[in-house]
């Protein structure tokens, strides 16, 4: 009976604690305070900027992921670059601005069509006290004929990062 009633007591003030704010434990579906304003920090990188002279830049996005408690942003480009060309120049431009090169794949969907990952290259750094990962992908990678149809010529550069979960290419 008193294994219950302490179980019952933590319970409770974990759920009190977390309803009043004063927990920094993302609530249940959704992400902390500090990764919310990770977010704007994640927006405003010099890298979601870059881009080569030919790509137009379309609109960025940011928020927090409320399933997984990540912060992300990002931004689409098109451009009549190939994707050698393109992954050229952020090799280039994510070391100019302090990224590492975690990984590339440069045809991440296997021919069954069972996406685990579409990042064509995936970088990480150190942003705002945590790792931030940047994620080069093409959405056309995604294509299901009639069904999913994104554009040839667009790509798409995210970054992820989380003070208080978990965050990957």
């Amino acid at each position: 009976m008193g294994r219950r009633a302490a179980g019952l007591a933590t319970a409770g003030a974990l759920v009190l604690g977390t309803s009043s704010g004063c927990s920094g434990l993302p609530s249940i579906g959704g992400c902390t305070d500090r990764d919310e304003k990770l977010a704007t920090v994640l927006a405003e990188l010099p890298i979601l900027s870059a881009h080569p002279g030919t790509a137009t830049p379309q609109d960025g996005y940011s928020g927090c992921d409320t399933d997984d408690g990540f912060a992300y942003a990002g931004r689409r480009f098109r451009t009549d670059l190939d994707r050698e060309e393109i992954m050229t120049f952020y090799r280039d431009a994510t070391a100019e601005d302090g990224w590492r090169l975690d990984s590339e794949n440069p045809n991440p969907v296997p021919s069954d069509g069972l996406a685990v990952s579409t990042a064509v290259g995936c970088f990480s750094k150190e942003v705002d006290g945590t790792t931030a990962h940047l994620n080069l992908w093409f959405p056309s990678d995604l294509n299901i004929p009639g069904e999913i149809e994104e554009p040839e010529d667009e790509y798409g550069l995210d970054v992820t990062g989380s003070h208080d979960g978990a965050a990957w290419c």
